[in-house]
């Protein structure tokens, strides 16, 4: 019944709304006009409705001029809209195995689940620069519901991947080898240096990988 009707959901201008917010750090109503096809009442009318929901709150974010502009950003809660890969039935399937095997067993499975899988993802990552390989690295991700995109930086001149959801995010948390794996997955993909970088404000997610770090 859930999944029904988070994809009826997903077709709404709500969840454009919610989505858009996730690919940033906060938005403001203007800003959000301009992102999707709606009104400003309309954009206006929804967010009040989703904050009052729990799934949105504000903050007033500076300005370089005048008064600060109010925003709004997404709360823990609005990540059951976004893909997870079922992390509660995977958290307690690890910590039944450190139950049972001791407490370096779920990084020990962790560890050959990222082989396994950064042996797959080789084989769907093509490209015989790292740009072009960052890009079908990327949209791959992105497949997966990472919300993922390639990005050249013109400030540091180097070659990055950003994303702004996380469907392990709660497994990295309990076990942060997680996020050492995926890094791993990335340098070996890539066949580059990688560094990784996260930024978590309210329900708000970005993870930047910089490539050739």
């Amino acid at each position: 019944m859930k999944s029904r009707l988070l994809k009826k959901f997903a077709k709404s201008q709500k969840y454009q709304i919610l989505s858009e917010i996730k690919r940033s750090q906060g938005l403001s109503v203007s800003e959000l006009c301009e992102r999707i096809d709606l009104s400003y009442m309309g954009v206006k009318q929804h967010c009040v409705s989703l904050e009052k929901d729990g799934y949105l709150d504000t903050w007033r974010r500076p300005k370089g001029m005048g008064r600060p502009e109010k925003a709004y950003r997404l709360t823990a809660q609005a990540q059951e809209f976004f893909p997870t890969e079922y992390t509660q039935f995977t958290l307690e399937i690890l910590e039944s195995i450190r139950q049972v095997y001791g407490e370096a067993a779920p990084e020990k499975i962790l560890y050959q689940i990222y082989q396994n899988l950064t042996n797959s993802v080789l084989s769907k990552v093509s490209g015989n620069t790292l740009e072009e390989r960052a890009v079908s690295l990327a949209t791959y991700r992105n497949g997966e519901g990472y919300m993922s995109e390639y990005y050249f930086n013109p400030d540091c001149h180097q070659h990055q991947i950003i994303e702004y959801n996380s469907p392990l995010l709660a497994v990295g948390d309990r076990y942060k080898i997680l996020f050492q794996l995926e890094e791993n997955l990335f340098e070996r993909v890539l066949g580059t240096k990688v560094r990784r970088q996260i930024d978590r404000v309210s329900g708000l997610y970005k993870c930047i990988f910089t490539l050739g770090a």
